[in-house]
């Protein structure tokens, strides 16, 4: 068994991408994307990959990053082993590799994710001593068995109290000040979103680049708008649901969440039925998320017949 670097080699990559490729089937990566990732991701963090070889086939590889200007956050590593040898004792001293590799640089917390049906990183990473912090279940939609006129008559109530569901293209239209109108309303719902550690509000400006992505589609967000309201206030619930470049048959739901002060009226029901409804118009086949397991939006998820996958579940290590 040998551990090493990883290297910006066609072989190395050809190597990263197999094993995805046989651990991830449902994703369609290519090594012209795994390179663009890493150079985008590379840009924002302190990043390094390993490799794991035995008998000179590469069998396995872990990576391990922390946010360049984020001091404060924990320092991560991810590990990915085939499943021949995944009881065996490389993945052990792969995640002993990657462990020093970060106890280098003085990290106060380290923090690993993994899914639920990968028993033998979340028996690795229990072994030395890493907590349970939190759990995210999975859930797929399969769209083309989802019946969007079911909630015909739910769609018409709230339009009676002067909700109307339009596109992010439909208000882009119509406000001259969306950006900001559509960030303060993210922040509002972002602050009941859970996450595992503290998160500080994001900024404008940050939010801002998200509507310069390569993949953004403001016809795929769902705006739920009160006619009573003006302004910023008028703008009351949202839905995202994005292209994933590695599947492209599958849509992944991001943010859905609703103000305060009109939750409880089945808003989010019906953002989550006008992303179903896009998704059907532009011959998706899933539509697939994550979600913290006590938050209601998991529940309606299941509701609404998202059918439940492995969870991912994420671990932190108290160092100092």
């Amino acid at each position: 068994m040998n551990i090493r670097p990883f290297q910006s080699t066609d072989r190395d990559y050809a190597a990263l991408l197999a094993i995805h490729t046989l651990l991830q089937p449902e994703d369609q990566l290519t090594v012209e994307m795994l390179r663009k990732q890493d150079e985008e991701f590379s840009a924002n963090h302190a990043f390094a990959r390993i490799l794991g070889e035995v008998d000179n086939q590469i069998v396995a590889h872990g990576a391990y990053w922390h946010a360049s200007n984020e001091a404060d956050e924990p320092h991560q590593f991810s590990l990915f082993v085939r499943p021949d040898y995944q009881n065996g004792r490389l993945p052990g001293l792969m995640q002993t590799y990657l462990l020093s590799k970060i106890a280098e640089q003085q990290p106060a917390v380290i923090a690993s994710e993994a899914k639920e049906d990968e028993r033998y990183r979340m028996d690795l990473l229990e072994v030395d001593n890493f907590k349970l912090k939190m759990r995210f279940p999975r859930s797929q939609l399969q769209v083309e068995l989802f019946d969007v006129t079911v909630y015909d008559d739910l769609m018409a109530q709230l339009g009676q109290q002067g909700i109307e569901f339009v596109t992010l293209t439909d208000v882009m239209q119509r406000d001259s000040n969306w950006q900001r109108h559509i960030w303060r309303m993210f922040t509002i719902i972002d602050q009941d979103v859970p996450y595992p550690d503290p998160q500080e509000s994001v900024s404008f400006e940050t939010y801002a680049t998200y509507y310069e992505g390569e993949w953004f589609r403001p016809d795929s967000w769902a705006i739920a708008v009160d006619a009573n309201q003006a302004g910023a206030q008028q703008y009351v619930g949202m839905s995202v649901v994005n292209l994933m470049p590695t599947r492209p048959d599958t849509l992944f739901a991001g943010i859905t969440g609703v103000v305060p002060s009109h939750r409880r009226r089945k808003i989010a029901t019906m953002l989550k039925v006008c992303s179903a409804r896009y998704a059907q118009q532009h011959g998706y086949r899933y539509i697939t998320t994550d979600n913290e397991e006590n938050n209601p939006m998991y529940r309606l998820n299941l509701q609404l017949g998202f059918e439940p996958l492995p969870a991912w579940v994420y671990y932190e290590k108290q160092v100092r």
